[in-house]
């Protein structure tokens, strides 16, 4: 009896244990899959474009974020959509041109960026941004995804009253990345543009 309980168990177990290389083995091909896609050249021209309009959009967020004049639910409203353009864990570098002329440079959350920008010391904030510099090309990385760079300049003014207390001009460099994304109205993976990092690589006294 102790013999047939024991094989009764076993038998029982095997299809339990049999059921974890499938789900590696799924993993595996869904992992190949993603790999398998590409990009094709006029996609990637699609979304040279698409880089554009969400670097134009985020600098329309810029400018309305440190304008003091706007109300402060348009501000409210920049900063979320704002947020919406960046890849998560996103980061932003500020630089500030010291009295003595060294150039200081400081990494920080891009959310708690956008919230710092609402509330800076200054009685009236100018933002001004020229025209986009440079788009790179974009590479496919291990991870899949593809990434590229775009080139800002940016024009940061701060007043005090009717006094002007700093300003400078920044080249600002801004990661691209195109990610394979699930979207749950289709219920289908697609290729999307995010915003990621941005770095100050230059800054000088306007």
């Amino acid at each position: 009896m102790k013999l047939i309980i024991g094989v009764f168990f076993i038998v029982l177990m095997v299809p339990a244990i049999a059921q974890e290389p499938t789900k590696t083995a799924v993993a595996s091909k869904e992992a190949a899959i993603v790999d398998e896609i590409n990009l094709s050249d006029t996609d990637i021209e699609v979304f040279k474009e698409q880089t554009k309009q969400k670097v134009e959009e985020f600098q329309q967020h810029i400018v309305t974020l440190g304008s003091k004049d706007q109300p402060a639910e348009k501000r409210n409203m920049a900063e979320k959509e704002a947020l919406k353009l960046f890849f998560k864990g996103a980061e932003m570098q500020t630089s500030i041109i010291m009295p003595d002329g060294t150039v200081t440079i400081q990494s920080r959350p891009m959310e708690k960026y956008l919230a710092r920008l609402k509330s800076l010391p200054y009685t009236a904030v100018v933002i001004k941004f020229y025209d986009l510099v440079y788009i790179s090309s974009f590479t496919k990385g291990p991870d899949g995804r593809y990434y590229s760079s775009a080139t800002v300049i940016q024009e940061f003014t701060g007043f005090s009253g009717d006094n002007l207390v700093y300003k400078d001009v920044t080249k600002k460099e801004i990661e691209i990345v195109i990610d394979l994304v699930e979207d749950k109205f289709f219920n289908e993976k697609k290729w999307r543009v995010f915003l990621g990092n941005i770095k100050a690589t230059e800054t000088k006294k306007a």
